[in-house]
């Protein structure tokens, strides 16, 4: 849907991108703007150095300036496009059939354990994968596939030597045990080399679908087992569902056979194990002292201390299945100890289900969480002593406390004292007896009653009111925003063309609009030959699916869709504006509050999403429209869908490479917070003027690597440190640390302090910019269209005929050229014209059976 709200007119006079602010001139001696923390701007000229302590400043300045200027320069990234799940192989290979020796399984074994984009593989799915390749030959002389081919496989040269050659130009040899072609693992597109067999060489293969199937099938089946599985484990009780998904993802299986050792007394313990199937016995000494059976566990206090073994354990059947968790894994996911993950999640159960603290907005309770702080009381210890105030709030997190000596009220874990002075804004909070610890020794969490009203602004009373109409009531606990007006009625024959604005992926997208109204809309046409063809008859139908589905006021509307004979129709909102990505270049480098403008506006897109199961997957300038209005509006839908609850990953290749998280390219499935590590690419974007990794690549091999392998870095002149913390939490390489403890923590979020969430859903904030009206269509070629009432379904019509006129034309003047070009040629070149005519026949009625396939029922359904 990439064009089809998109309004800017591109002319050979506007499509010159503007590096700076209208300030900003990027020649020498004149000003250019450096965004300063505080939203502010510092001017200064490039040409003139007042001491030497403007050094640092006049550098960081000339940063600046080519940073801006480059980033003008750069152009739009291409996004990898969905693919079927078709069997198809590519690439000029004859299959054989050939049994795998030992060193033949070793070398395999071998190649992908030592390629990046197989590192995070398990081994034992790596080893399915193996059991999958394919023995294949080429002649000598002959290329396996050359320059610009379409890429389906994956190669390891068994027997032989091959050429990487391109643009013409040897670049390198590989030999037995070399690899080549690892990219067609991840997706459909040309191959940037030629590969030459010199000698007659011998390879072992994999096709991209076969590899994703079985690493899919393999990760899915491992995942739903382990998530399963937690659930009766008595341990992990206290974490919240998406933790529980994400540790679900990193258990490892291990097999022990009878009377293997699974750990030994006195070593250092750094893993918790639970039994998924069999018994295991507790040795301590020589001398058996218990037996555990499945879904138990042991080794807990490796997850919260540094500690040795207390006992040896055995597997005491004869297959013993355990499933094993690292200290540092649960530390990576959860962002921090075991122990202070479970108070957290205890004291936000306590706040959420408080009578009165319930009905905190959730921001304000992750605020409160931020100022809370665990103290340890001993026994018999005094919490506070008959007639003092009462100036804090407790949550119980371990033990007991009770009012002394009547001990009427008496609380335990996840219970609260205090809120009832909060009605009173600390007036008449004296206690009427000692509060007073019972056990042991308790924990007990503690926040100041003063902070909770400096944070609330008001009273108890004016806080509820005032978020009752929150943002999060209104918007975000809602899945349908705006009342729908009924389409049902409008036909294709009812619009008027009014413009082509551009060309997608499977037809052109024109602006239209009814007779009857003044309402503008967008069309996009969609080719049913070409989806047939391409095999996306359910991409289709997916799309068709998440755009019927969202109902938000910073996404794109779906009004309709329809269908004739060639093409499916669907009618969308015509956003008027311009792209963020054509924005950014007029702003320049973004302030503080402009970013915090753009960013805050992605994230409640990307948690309304979310909560509705769909991931998004290719956030970027360039899917993002800014209105008429200066406010941010999501467009294309192709790339999103629904994950449902039982499979919570997915494992498509998808995106545009420089936007695409770690985890998207490593195969192991991914899930919801692809679309966070994309925000924070934009946010890098905005305020240091290139994205994080790869800058200057085009290659998506070499994007992927350095996405993988290298470390974020941020230019000299980029100050803010609450956005270059918060920037390294949304790129964070471990997926579940990104988004932290929601959406509402990434909202209370330091960086955002003062940001008004509730205005902005509102759309009452001062936006950063303003598309210029001359980039927009104008009124009069509106009414020039109208008067002239040509209507869309002829348009689209003459434009589909004249493009098939086109290659009719071309295809009789080549047939023309052939039958000519026989009368003087000798009989082989005749023979060899010969079957050159009948493979073009033969693709030409493969053609015309494919058309004939257009009416499919998914086809059917996605219009209906």
């Amino acid at each position: 849907m990439g064009n089809a709200c998109r309004c800017q007119q591109y002319t050979s006079e506007n499509m010159e991108l503007i590096s700076g602010r209208s300030e900003n001139v990027n020649k020498k001696g004149e000003s250019i703007t450096i965004p300063q923390q505080n939203g502010t701007t510092v001017s200064k000229k490039t040409t003139h150095k007042q001491n030497d302590d403007d050094g640092d400043e006049d550098q960081q300045v000339q940063e600046v300036q080519q940073i801006e200027l480059k980033r003008g320069d750069k152009k739009k990234q291409a996004k990898i496009n969905a693919v079927s799940d078709t069997v198809e192989i590519f690439e000029n290979v004859k299959k054989l059939d050939k049994r795998k020796s030992p060193f033949d399984y070793q070398l395999m074994l071998n190649a992908f354990n030592e390629h990046f984009i197989f590192k995070s593989v398990p081994q034992s799915d790596i080893e399915y994968v193996v059991d999958q390749m394919f023995y294949c030959t080429v002649p000598d002389g002959q290329f396996v596939f050359k320059q610009g081919d379409m890429a389906s496989s994956y190669f390891l040269i068994e027997r032989g030597q091959c050429q990487i050659i391109i643009n013409g130009e040897l670049k390198k040899t590989l030999k037995s045990g070399d690899a080549f072609g690892e990219l067609a693992m991840l997706y459909n597109a040309p191959r940037s080399a030629s590969v030459k067999a010199i000698g007659d060489c011998a390879f072992w293969a994999i096709d991209r679908n076969t590899f994703r199937k079985v690493v899919e099938q393999q990760n899915q089946r491992s995942y739903e087992e382990n998530r399963e599985f937690m659930k009766k484990v008595e341990f992990f009780s206290f974490l919240t569902e998406e933790q529980r998904d994400a540790i679900s993802s990193v258990l490892i299986t291990s097999v022990f056979k009878k009377g293997e050792i699974i750990v030994s007394e006195g070593d250092v313990a750094n893993s918790f194990y639970i039994i998924k199937k069999g018994k295991v016995a507790i040795i301590k000494g020589d001398k058996e002292v218990s037996q555990m059976n499945a879904g138990e566990s042991f080794g807990e206090a490796a997850l919260y201390q540094s500690c040795q073994r207390a006992a040896t354990v055995k597997a005491a059947e004869e297959e013993v299945r355990c499933l094993s968790l690292s200290k540092d894994d649960i530390q990576r996911i959860l962002g921090q100890k075991i122990q202070t993950v479970k108070y957290i999640n205890t004291q936000k159960w306590a706040l959420q289900q408080s009578p009165l603290l319930g009905k905190l907005t959730s921001i304000q309770i992750e605020k409160i969480l931020q100022n809370i702080r665990q103290v340890h009381y001993e026994k018999n210890e005094m919490i506070i002593k008959s007639g003092q105030p009462c100036t804090k709030v407790y949550i119980i997190l371990e033990g007991e406390i009770a009012t002394m000596p009547s001990k009427k009220l008496v609380l335990g874990k996840g219970k609260i004292f205090g809120e009832q002075f909060l009605k009173s804004q600390g007036q008449d909070n004296k206690v009427t007896e000692t509060i007073q610890v019972q056990t042991d020794e308790s924990i007990i969490a503690e926040f100041e009653i003063k902070m909770f009203f400096d944070m609330i602004g008001g009273s108890v009373e004016q806080m509820i009111q005032k978020n009752e109409n929150s943002h999060e009531q209104k918007y975000l606990n809602r899945t349908n925003v705006y009342q729908k007006k009924d389409y049902s009625n409008l036909k294709l024959d009812n619009l008027i063309c009014i413009k082509k604005l551009g060309q997608g992926q499977f037809g052109n997208v024109y602006l239209v609009r009814t007779a009857q109204d003044e309402k503008l809309y967008a069309l996009k046409c969609i080719s049913k030959a070409q989806i047939v063809e391409q095999h996306l008859e359910r991409h289709l139908a997916q799309e068709k699916q998440v755009l019927s589905t969202i109902n938000f006021p910073f996404l794109m509307q779906f009004y309709k869709s329809m269908k004739d004979q060639n093409y499916i129709y669907f009618l969308v909102e015509f956003i008027k504006g311009m792209e963020l990505f054509d924005a950014i270049r007029e702003i320049g480098l973004l302030t503080t509050s402009d970013s915090q403008f753009y960013i805050g506006s992605l994230l409640i897109c990307v948690e309304y999403l979310h909560k509705l199961q769909i991931i998004y997957r290719d956030i970027k300038p360039e899917n993002i429209m800014v209105d008429e209005k200066g406010y941010l509006r999501m467009i294309d839908m192709g790339t999103a869908k629904f994950l449902n609850q039982k499979s919570i990953r997915t494992y498509t290749i998808i995106g545009t490479p420089h936007y695409m998280a770690p985890e998207i390219i490593t195969g192991k499935g991914y899930t919801f917070s692809v679309d966070l590590w994309s925000i924070g690419v934009c946010l890098y974007e905005f305020m240091c003027g290139g994205v994080p990794y790869a800058e200057d690549a085009d290659d998506p091999y070499e994007i992927y690597e350095e996405i993988q392998k290298k470390s974020i870095t941020f230019p000299t002149f980029m100050k803010d440190k609450k956005a270059k913390k918060f920037i390294e939490q949304l790129l964070s390489k471990t997926p579940e640390a990104r988004l932290g403890g929601g959406y509402a923590s990434l909202k209370a979020n330091t960086w955002f302090d003062k940001f008004d969430w509730d205005k902005l859903m509102d759309k009452e904030l001062k936006p950063p910019f303003l598309p210029k009206k001359s980039r927009m269509i104008q009124e009069k070629d509106i009414q020039s269209a109208v008067i002239h009432n040509k209507l869309a379904s002829k348009e689209i019509n003459f434009n589909r005929c004249t493009l098939q006129k086109g290659k009719s034309k071309r295809l009789k003047l080549g047939f023309k050229l052939l039958i000519q070009s026989f009368k003087y040629t000798n009989k082989l070149l005749k023979l060899t014209w010969f079957f050159v005519l009948l493979h073009i026949f033969e693709f030409y009625i493969l053609k015309s059976k494919v058309k004939q396939r257009i009416n499919f029922a998914l086809i059917q359904n996605s219009s209906s």
